[in-house]
């Protein structure tokens, strides 16, 4: 019942934003490499490179973000794709250091195959809907900081369970510097052990270099998984730091 209601919201905002005004819209292409990915379900580390395709935009009545990585092990034993849709509804408007409310939702999907023997896999998979309240806060020297509390519904490959997570999304700049992430936290409940991720990104736009006027970003991405996708095996911790380059379409 709570799926087809999340499906039924998402429906809701996709025609919401095909009749009304949209602001702006960035659509960008990311291409990382890293040392430290972790498997899943294993728990063993790997070299890999991620491709990302990802897009934000603003509308009249809210926003919408999207984005899809595709990992592949340089070993070639583990490959992953993992997306998340998120519209978000904006609720009201201030003018104080709360800036705004929002209805958010978030639909998080992947797979990954795991190669333990030969012509042995481990495979994993989640479909995940969040249903949540975000707000946006007006933090000085900032670009942009958002708090949003979600509750989830979980289906993956160990069975269908609820849980909480909080999001922080941020953003600051100066000149062609740009210092971005998020903060996903879930605390750990009814047997189950938290989570947390976070992967903030430093990049230089070297576009006016390159005398091109779309921002071509080359930098570096830090992620810390604990517990990553909240699977109780030893040494499930993700330390990454991977080289960065993308390009804004």
């Amino acid at each position: 019942m709570k799926k087809n209601l999340l499906l039924a919201a998402g429906v809701s905002v996709l025609s919401l934003s095909a009749q009304a005004e949209q602001f702006w819209a960035d659509n960008s292409f990311s291409l990382l490499y890293g040392d430290d990915y972790k498997m899943v379900p294993v728990g063993e580390n790997t070299r890999a490179t991620v491709m990302t395709l990802e897009h934000v935009s603003g509308h009249s009545w809210g926003g919408m973000f999207f984005f899809i990585d595709r990992v592949n092990s340089g070993e070639g034993t583990y490959d992953e794709t993992y997306g998340e849709l998120s519209p978000s509804i904006s609720l009201a408007k201030f003018d104080g250091f709360v800036k705004g409310i929002n209805a958010a939702f978030t639909y998080e999907f992947s797979t990954s195959k795991t190669e333990t023997a030969p012509f042995t896999f481990d495979t994993f998979s989640q479909d995940n809907y969040l249903v949540g309240v975000g707000v946006d806060l007006a933090i000085p020297g900032m670009d942009y900081f958002s708090a949003t509390v979600y509750r989830s519904q979980n289906n993956n490959n160990f069975g269908k369970f609820y849980d909480n997570q909080l999001t922080l999304v941020y953003g600051w700049s100066m000149g062609n510097v740009t210092l971005d992430g998020y903060l996903d936290y879930t605390p750990g409940r009814n047997g189950r052990i938290s989570e947390l991720s976070i992967a903030p990104q430093l990049t230089y736009n070297i576009g006016p270099m390159l005398g091109l006027k779309n921002k071509v970003k080359v930098g570096i991405e830090y992620s810390y998984w604990r517990n990553k996708f909240a699977i109780d095996v030893p040494n499930n911790d993700q330390h990454n730091a991977s080289l960065l380059l993308k390009w804004h379409l």
